[in-house]
């Protein structure tokens, strides 16, 4: 036992805490609560924000209509193909409604990747000029800028199922 050493309690015992009273209690309570409401609120007026895909999409009609600031987005399904309602305004003051459906490629875990695979236009048998294969690979030769400077992603909220409320579209 000659060569037992006492043991060295290097560490300090902490001490104890204070119990907080009931009154400071109730006062962080009602502060999370409050704070918790008014995040909440916060959230429900944030605008809702669509994905890449729906800003590549957005980009590739901008660039292929004539005039794109006579362009009113009326709706948008970020799905699988993305699909935008859009209005669009020619030069003699006509007034369509249109479609874009943007099929995007997938990788072998059949994950999305940021390049169009292909573009359909109204969905008609009709091919338009910016449908064409070659135009799409152009295209997607400059997602990268897109990716990296994303556009406006906030989606536009109008009911399609108030047909009437279409003539009034700015």
């Amino acid at each position: 036992m000659a060569n037992s050493k006492p043991i060295k309690n290097s560490k300090e015992p902490k001490p104890l805490k204070e119990k907080m009273s009931p009154q400071k209690k109730k006062r962080l309570y009602w502060g999370g609560g409050i704070a918790f409401f008014f995040l909440i609120i916060v959230m429900a007026f944030m605008p809702a924000q669509g994905s890449i895909r729906y800003g590549i999409c957005r980009v590739y009609v901008e660039l292929n209509e004539q005039y794109p600031d006579q362009i009113s987005y009326l709706g948008v399904e970020d799905w699988d193909p993305v699909r935008i309602f859009y209005k669009k305004t020619d030069p003699f003051g006509v007034s369509s409604i249109n479609s874009i459906d943007c099929f995007f490629k997938r990788d072998v875990a059949g994950n999305f990747l940021n390049e169009i695979l292909r573009v359909d236009i109204n969905g008609k048998s009709r091919l338009y000029e910016a449908e064409k294969p070659e135009n799409v690979k152009k295209f997607n030769s400059s997602i990268s800028a897109i990716v990296t400077n994303p556009p406006d992603l906030t989606l536009p909220y109008f009911s399609l199922d108030d047909i009437a409320g279409y003539k009034d579209i700015q």
